[in-house]
């Protein structure tokens, strides 16, 4: 029958340009920094599960955790570049490559987890993500690293006062280092291997940790005092090299992002179910925990209005965007 022969044909001619035959197995090489308990690494993991499933063991994923690939930002290099297929990074990294997702990093931007979720998978998420094509990254969808709380040494903050003249360590970002400025701290940027150490000589006070962050690195023995104030909101995007994207045939195209976007639920259940269990490692261990209805959370928002205002002409619409998602 010459329409299936013609069919055939077609079908062969688009493996060739792709690389991948029908049925041919296709071995995504995966990094990530996250040790094995930790939700990164869970949620990958069940993924990584589902899609070998549904595409029958066609994709196979190769991972390599724990940093065993290189920091987030050699891991973000690598996707970009296609040494390496795929990642789940720390947003915070991604805004270096692509500055427009900066603005889901706002400090106290966001009314609650409901209202987090609700941007990060609809209308202003979704064009976030597919901004990350422009330097050959595919954006699949935000998963979860958690929202940041005030961690420090010296006294319980419940108000923006409580952090007046405190030194804390802040990442490498001109964003952060306003946000701490106009909350009146003397901000201190730090490498994050270094904070540990700094806490316990007393060089910072103080810094802003996810409950998974402070607990897996110990950082916890050096602070007393942990305030639910949920500085900034830090999710995780899972990326795939663009072009091996693009390359893959429809249908594994398909479930790669379907997926992808399904396990952001699930991975963010993975990350809350640990947040509990880490918080009471905490109160085990005798850090103080302020929650999140003992701090004036409008005061604090008050008081970083002047970060927002340096950022309008760049970031207001989507801010403006973002506070309107109900």
């Amino acid at each position: 029958n010459a329409g299936n022969q013609e069919a055939e044909e077609a079908a062969a001619e688009e493996a060739e340009e792709t690389g991948t035959e029908a049925g041919e197995v296709i071995t995504i090489k995966v990094g990530h920094i996250a040790p094995p308990g930790e939700a990164y690494s869970l949620g990958f993991k069940e993924y990584a599960e589902a899609v070998e499933e549904a595409t029958d063991g066609q994709v196979q994923f190769d991972i390599y955790g724990n940093g065993t690939l290189g920091g987030e930002r050699e891991l973000l290099e690598g996707v970009q570049l296609g040494t390496l297929d795929m990642s789940v990074i720390t947003t915070g990294v991604v805004t270096n490559f692509v500055p427009d997702v900066t603005v889901i990093e706002f400090p106290f931007l966001f009314r609650d987890l409901d209202h987090v979720y609700k941007t990060l998978d609809g209308e202003i998420g979704q064009e976030l993500l597919d901004k990350m094509s422009e330097v050959n990254l595919k954006g699949i969808a935000f998963w979860e690293n958690g929202q940041r709380h005030f961690a420090n040494s010296k006294q319980p903050i419940k108000t923006p006062e409580d952090l007046n003249g405190l030194r804390m360590r802040t990442i490498e970002s001109e964003l952060m280092l306003d946000t701490y400025s106009a909350l009146g701290t003397n901000a201190t940027p730090m490498a994050f291997p270094e904070v540990y150490g700094g806490l316990q000589q007393g060089v910072i006070d103080g810094s802003d940790f996810s409950y998974g962050v402070i607990w897996s690195t110990n950082v916890y023995e050096q602070t007393k005092y942990f305030s639910e104030a949920g500085l900034y909101y830090s999710s995780a995007t899972l990326l795939i090299n663009e072009e091996l994207y693009e390359a893959l045939p429809e249908d594994i195209q398909k479930v790669i992002l379907d997926l992808g976007k399904e396990y952001a639920q699930i991975q963010r259940g993975i990350s809350q179910e640990l947040e509990a269990e880490q918080k009471q490692g905490l109160l085990d261990n005798g850090v103080e925990i302020i929650e999140a209805d003992e701090l004036d959370l409008d005061a604090f928002r008050e008081k970083v209005q002047p970060v927002y205002e340096k950022y309008e002409e760049q970031y207001g619409e989507y801010i403006e965007r973002i506070q309107n998602v109900q």
